[in-house]
């Protein structure tokens, strides 16, 4: 079974940004960047071996400001693309006053 975790972890670091793991921790200042893996789903074959993984990443931009999460969220895509997922969802959250801002986005492949 592929877990995926230290790819995507490995990967999002070359934005040159805090990223994590989500979890119910805080990060140091911003820009960050969290994700977890939503679906890590197998597929068997007659032989009862895993034939594929469909797997959904869900990635959180953090920023103080709307153009910088936009510029982290460009990245981050491209990046994501080098690994084989494509993204399926993107939006910014939104943002109450005083909060940073927040992109929440959506990343799929099959393996």
């Amino acid at each position: 079974m592929y877990l995926p975790k230290e790819d995507i972890f490995n990967k999002l670091q070359e934005t040159g940004v805090t990223v994590l793991q989500a979890a119910q921790e805080t990060y140091p200042n911003p820009p960050a960047i969290t994700f977890s893996i939503s679906d890590n789903a197998i597929e068997l074959d007659l032989d009862n071996e895993i034939s594929s993984q469909s797997i959904i990443a869900i990635v959180d931009i953090w920023t103080d400001t709307s153009m910088e999460a936009s510029a982290l969220l460009k990245t981050s895509e491209i990046l994501m693309r080098e690994l084989g997922y494509k993204m399926t969802y993107s939006a910014d959250v939104p943002r109450p006053e005083g909060a940073l801002h927040h992109i929440n986005c959506r990343f799929e492949t099959t393996r």
